[in-house]
C-alpha cells in the first residue's frame, strides 16, 4: 500500500480503473465469451487488491469513441487526474488509453506526466507497471503503444471499409437502420432486405399519390396522418420531410447505396465539427443492383423523385435565429420556425409552428418573443442576486474542520480493510469472519461519506450563484447586442438555457416557459 503524509498522518493514496471496450471485445462477445468491462472490472479490482492499492473510483467507457471527444468518461478521469486525485491509472492494458490522433495520444501523455500535482502518474497494468513522468524508457514504450494502437487501428477501419464497400458492389443492404417499407434480413452469407407486409403498400401508394394524382408531400403527410397510419418513428403524424426521403431514396427501385451522407470533419474556428452533407454525385457515391425485391419501378421513381430531388446546397449559410435549437413547442417539442414574413407595407422576422394537424399555433413576432426572453433572463438573474443575499453565515473553517475529522475516520477504517484483506489472504481469519468484519467497516465507510456528502451540501453554494449570474449576465447582453452575429447569441443562449417551450392558448398571449441548464 502506497501513502502520502497529511497532518502527520498516513493518508492512503487513490487508484482509477478505466474500462473501455475494444472492437475485438464486441466480436468476442458476439461469440459468447461474456461481457468484456465485467470481467475486465474482476481482473483490475483483484489486481489491486493484492498489490494493495486503493481503488477511488472506477471509470466506466459505454460509448467506444474513436477520440477522446467522443469518450465522456476518459475526459472525466483526465480532468480528475489534473486535480491531483489519483496516483496512478489501473487498466488492462495500455491501448485502452487512446486510440485517438496524435493529439490525443500527446493528451493521454501528457496527463501521465504532469498530472497529481506535476509528480506524474503511475500506469498499473497485469504485467508491468508504467512511470512515464521518471522513466524514460517507459515513456518511450508508452508513446510506441499509443503509436501502435492508432495504427492497428486504422488498418481495422480500413480493413472493415473496404469489406463494406464489396459487400455493396455484391447487392446487400449495408444501412444501419431498415428503410421505411422494408425490414432487414441477415444470413451468414448475406445482409439484405425483404419487405414489410404492413409499410410496403404504404411505400406504393405514396409514389402512386405523386405521380398519378400529383399530390404533393404536404398533401401526402396530412393523408397519412388522417388516416392513422402509424409512422417510422412512432410520431403521431407525418412529417414533409418523411416523404421527400421515401420519394428520393433508390433502395424502392432494387438498389442498395453507399456514401450517400458521407461524414465530413472540417475545422471551424479552431474546433472540428463533423456533418452529413449530401454527395450522392461525387466520386464517393456508390449505387448497385440489390438483392431485395423492389417496389417501384425505375420510371415511377424517376416521375417522383424528379419532383424533389435538388443537389444545391446552401452556401455559406448564416445562422439567422438567436434562438435556434432552443426554442420548441410546448405540446409537440417541435422547434418553431423562423421566417421573413412580408406584406405590403412590411417586412419582419416571425416564429412559426411547423405544420401540423395535431398543434394549431399561431405565429408571433420575432421581436416579441426575444423581449420575453430577455425578460425571463433578467428576472432569473435578479433572483440569483437575491439567492446571494439572503445566503446564512455559516462558519465555513467549522464544516471544514469536521469534513477532515470524517475523512481522517475513512481513511482509518480502509487501512483497517487493507489489513483485514492481507489477514484473510494468510489465512489467519475465516471466510466468514472476513465477510462480516469487512461488512461492518464497509457499512461505517458508506455512512462517512453519507455525512460528508450532507457536510458538503450544508455550505452555501455562493460561488455557484455567482457563476449563474455571470453567464445569464453575458447570454442578456448578446441578445440585446444587435451588431453580434445570431450564432454568436444562439451559442451564449444555449450554455446557460436548455430550452424554450412556447405555448399559446386560443390564440391568445403566447407563454414562455424558460428552463435553465
Amino acid at each position: 500500500m502506497l501513502y502520502t503524509q497529511q497532518d502527520g498522518e498516513k493518508i492512503a493514496e487513490q487508484y482509477a480503473i478505466y474500462l473501455r471496450k475494444s472492437r475485438a471485445d464486441l466480436e468476442a462477445e458476439k461469440y459468447g465469451e461474456g461481457e468484456t468491462l465485467a470481467r475486465h472490472k474482476k481482473i483490475l479490482t483483484e489486481l489491486a487488491a493484492r498489490k494493495g492499492l486503493y481503488v477511488g473510483e472506477i471509470y466506466q467507457e459505454i460509448v467506444s469513441g474513436e477520440t477522446i471527444e467522443a469518450r465522456p468518461e476518459i475526459q472525466r478521469l483526465i480532468k480528475d487526474c489534473y486535480t491531483g486525485k489519483y496516483r496512478g491509472i489501473i487498466i488492462v492494458e495500455v491501448t485502452r488509453l487512446s486510440r485517438g490522433n496524435q493529439g490525443d495520444a500527446q493528451t493521454i501523455m501528457d496527463c501521465l506526466k504532469y498530472s497529481n500535482r506535476n509528480n506524474g502518474l503511475l500506469v498499473v497494468t497485469p504485467t508491468k507497471v508504467y512511470d512515464v513522468a521518471h522513466n524514460s524508457d517507459d515513456e518511450e514504450y508508452m508513446e510506441f503503444e499509443l503509436f501502435m494502437s492508432r495504427r492497428e487501428y486504422k488498418m481495422i477501419r480500413k480493413r472493415m471499409d473496404r469489406g463494406r464497400k464489396q459487400a455493396v458492389v455484391e447487392g446487400n443492404y449495408m444501412g444501419s437502420y431498415r428503410p421505411y417499407g422494408y425490414d432487414i434480413l441477415k444470413s451468414k452469407l448475406s445482409r439484405t432486405l425483404v419487405p414489410n407486409e404492413e409499410e410496403a403498400p404504404i411505400v406504393k401508394q405514396i409514389f402512386e399519390w405523386t405521380v398519378t394524382k400529383n399530390m404533393t408531400p404536404g398533401k401526402i403527410a396530412r393523408k397519412l396522418t388522417a388516416m392513422g397510419v402509424p409512422t417510422y418513428t412512432g410520431d403521431p403524424e407525418w412529417s414533409i420531410a418523411t416523404i421527400k426521403t421515401i420519394l428520393t431514396n433508390p433502395t424502392y427501385t432494387g438498389k442498395v447505396r453507399w456514401n450517400d451522407r458521407m461524414r465530413v470533419k472540417t475545422m471551424v474556428n479552431g474546433e472540428l465539427v463533423s456533418s452529413r452533407p449530401r454527395s450522392n454525385h461525387t466520386e464517393h457515391y456508390m449505387l448497385y443492383d440489390g438483392k431485395h425485391v423492389a417496389l417501384v419501378d425505375d420510371e415511377t421513381f424517376a416521375a417522383a423523385s424528379s419532383r424533389f430531388y435538388s443537389d444545391k446546397t446552401k452556401a455559406n449559410f448564416k445562422l439567422q435565429n438567436p434562438l435556434a435549437g432552443v426554442l420548441v413547442c410546448k405540446n409537440c417539442q417541435k422547434a418553431l420556425v423562423h421566417q421573413l414574413y412580408r406584406n405590403r407595407s412590411t417586412v419582419a422576422p416571425r416564429y412559426y409552428h411547423k405544420q401540423s394537424q395535431i398543434c394549431k399555433v399561431k405565429s408571433v413576432l420575432a421581436s416579441d418573443v426575444m423581449n420575453a426572453v430577455v425578460h425571463a433572463l433578467k428576472l432569473y438573474i435578479e433572483d440569483f442576486e437575491l439567492k446571494v443575499d439572503n445566503l446564512p453565515d455559516v462558519d465555513e473553517n467549522t464544516i471544514q474542520a469536521q469534513f477532515e475529522r470524517l475523512q481522517a475516520e475513512q481513511n482509518k477504517i480502509e487501512k483497517k480493510l487493507s489489513k483485514l484483506f492481507d489477514a484473510w489472504k494468510d489465512g489467519n481469519i475465516t471466510d466468514n469472519e472476513f465477510v462480516e468484519r469487512k461488512a461492518v467497516n464497509n457499512d461505517r465507510i458508506a455512512e462517512i461519506k453519507k455525512q460528508m456528502d450532507e457536510l458538503e451540501n450544508s455550505i452555501p453554494e455562493k460561488e455557484e450563484y455567482q457563476e449563474k449570474i455571470v453567464m445569464l449576465s453575458d447570454c442578456l447582453n448578446a441578445l440585446l447586442d444587435e451588431g453580434l452575429d445570431a450564432e454568436v447569441a444562439n451559442h451564449y443562449l444555449k450554455a446557460v438555457v436548455e430550452k424554450i417551450e412556447f405555448s399559446r392558448e386560443n390564440n391568445e398571449e403566447f407563454v414562455l416557459d424558460v428552463y435553465l441548464r
